[in-house]
């Protein structure tokens, strides 16, 4: 079982937002007390008062606490508002004043709208949105507006290309380059001195015009061929100085194209292929080149299918899309982070297949993690399954789901290092809030007595000199990771039951609420991936045992003590 995310869309639903950043808390923890509460092993429901939601508690353990490295803050949405809580913006801007009057294009097709969105005195927030109100997609919108203004102190959800003798340029930031059919896009800015009208003539800049043969370059070749099949590769390289946008190539092929990734068939009649971009590939920049590939497979059931490695691609046609959009296209952010340092990961392959929890089949796209971890995927609404994959590390599947929202989530995306064959990692994730759930890892005797736990007061277990399990990261400012690695051969746990619980020790709100997520590994592959129950009353959730069988699923909300 996975946990489903919600991620930013290219949300056309944006509101003007303060200066300030946000500041996260977190929460400090400090050492239980030395007296412990048993938790009987197997018990349905154990029940004990807790206090401690908003204690102030510090820790002064002799062990060593592992702090991932700290990751620069990445601010999507600008500016931030002054909250602590993460922002909700409502769904239409709130007018600080009479709305300025909606004033129609010369061009026929859309309709421009500002509106003047907070009003300090020396300063305003402002925000234009733009209505398609065409049959056709708008594809990759600048607008230009005659605005009396000084240079924007902030925009967001648009970028100034230019401002020359009163005239602002607006390009689109790539990600929300079109507009379907009847929907709109938002951008909004400040400016640092007093109100002094509205802006006119706005004039949406790009016309769409066909690419010609000269303007690009294919080229195709086969990169393996094992007999029975072969994988091809297209390059389309850019021979402008200006962006190719929305590309779609069409061509002839003699084979059956059996898995395509990076693309999109489209349109497959008498040997002729419409290939479409993956989105979130659809731009070519000036000189530069996409690629897409595909795998031809001979069927196993039917020996009289022959495939031809030879064939090359004919007739090819480079296109640009302005069909209507079927459903809106939206963004979806990963992070991709080592399960035991909290470091970012640079070179991860990120792949999505469609649907949750789907560890087979054709990939949709597919995405390379950047020197910070970051991955992008621009995708239609819905559920979608992403492999990470990376040498040295263990293959990680994770829940995301494309959706509209009015800021962005990240999904964080941990991988744990490839562990020894009698060693268990556990890694937990979750949402931004609660701030602070703490992995508790408790060991029971043969007679049913608590032995001993790892958790924030005590980061390190040894016996006869060797350690037998760490908690590796413990992270107190949301999303995780929290990792405790133990290594179960050791004959300290001969006749022992390990009982892994999460504890909201942030108190709210409640973990059922948290989105947390548990992916248990051992040695090279992943056991089980568990997600915490929807419903249910407790400060905590009891995810599962561990003992000489393997793991064993509880997956219940309780209340819970450490102390």
């Amino acid at each position: 079982m996975f946990k489903k995310k919600s991620v930013l869309v290219s949300s056309l639903l944006v509101v003007a937002m303060s200066f300030n950043m946000i500041s996260f808390n977190s929460f400090a923890e400090e050492l239980p007390d030395e007296e412990y509460v048993t938790i009987a092993p197997n018990e349905e429901n154990t029940t004990i008062d807790s206090d401690e939601e908003d204690a102030t508690i510090t820790s002064d353990g002799e062990d060593t606490t592992i702090v991932p490295a700290e990751e620069p803050e990445v601010t999507y949405v600008l500016p931030e508002a002054p909250e602590e809580e993460t922002e909700v913006f409502p769904e239409e801007p709130v007018v600080a004043e009479e709305a300025v009057a909606a004033e129609e294009s010369a061009d026929p097709g859309y309709k421009v709208t500002f509106a003047l969105l907070e009003d300090w005195g020396d300063g305003y927030n402002a925000g234009v949105t733009i209505e398609n109100t065409s049959d056709r997609v708008i594809e990759d919108w600048k607008l230009s507006m005659a605005y009396d203004a000084p240079d924007f102190t902030t925009i967001w959800n648009g970028v100034v290309e230019s401002h020359e003798n009163g005239v602002f340029v607006i390009n689109n930031c790539g990600w929300n380059q079109d507009i379907p059919v009847g929907g709109s896009v938002f951008f909004g800015f400040s400016v640092g001195t007093a109100f002094n009208g509205e802006p006119t003539d706005f004039k949406n800049l790009n016309a769409k015009t066909d690419t010609q043969q000269e303007d690009y370059t294919v080229t195709y070749e086969v990169i393996a061929d094992w007999g029975t099949g072969f994988t091809g590769q297209v390059t389309i390289t850019n021979n402008t100085d200006k962006t190719i946008e929305d590309w779609g190539l069409e061509f002839v092929f003699a084979n059956e194209i059996t898995q395509i990734w990076n693309g999109i068939i489209e349109q497959h009649e008498n040997g002729r292929y419409v290939i479409k971009n993956a989105g979130y590939n659809q731009n070519i920049p000036a000189g530069e080149s996409v690629s897409f590939g595909f795998n031809v497979v001979a069927p196993w059931d039917n020996p009289d299918v022959t495939v031809d490695s030879s064939a090359q691609i004919n007739d090819y046609v480079l296109t640009k899309y302005s069909e209507e959009a079927e459903a809106p296209i939206l963004a979806i952010y990963g992070h991709v982070i080592n399960a035991v340092s909290g470091s970012s990961i640079e070179g991860a392959v990120v792949r999505l297949r469609e649907g949750k929890d789907n560890q087979e089949g054709d990939f949709i796209a597919e995405a390379v993690s950047t020197e910070n971890g970051d991955v992008q995927f621009a995708v239609k609404e819905g559920d979608y399954t992403a492999e990470v994959s990376i040498d040295g590390f263990i293959t990680g599947y994770f829940n995301v789901t494309a959706v509209e929202q009015e800021s962005i989530e990240t999904v964080v995306m941990a991988i744990s290092p490839v562990l020894p064959e009698g060693q268990y990692r556990i890694v937990l994730t979750w949402n931004p809030t609660p701030k602070d759930l703490d992995s508790h890892l408790d060991i029971y005797g043969e007679d049913g007595g608590k032995v001993a736990s790892v958790y924030h007061g005590k980061k390190k277990l040894s016996s006869s000199g060797e350690v037998v399990a760490t908690l590796d990261v413990d992270n107190t400012r949301g999303l995780g990771p929290e990792t405790i690695t133990i290594d179960i051969d050791n004959e300290y746990y001969n006749g022992k039951t390990l009982k892994y619980v999460v504890y909201n020790f942030s108190g709210k709100p409640v973990i059922a609420e948290s989105g947390a997520i548990v992916n248990a590994y051992k040695g090279s592959v992943l056991v089980d991936t568990f997600e915490v129950p929807a419903s249910g009353s407790g400060n905590a959730w009891y995810v599962f045992d561990i003992d000489a069988d393997g793991v064993h699923e509880v997956n219940k909300l309780i209340q819970y003590s450490y102390r």
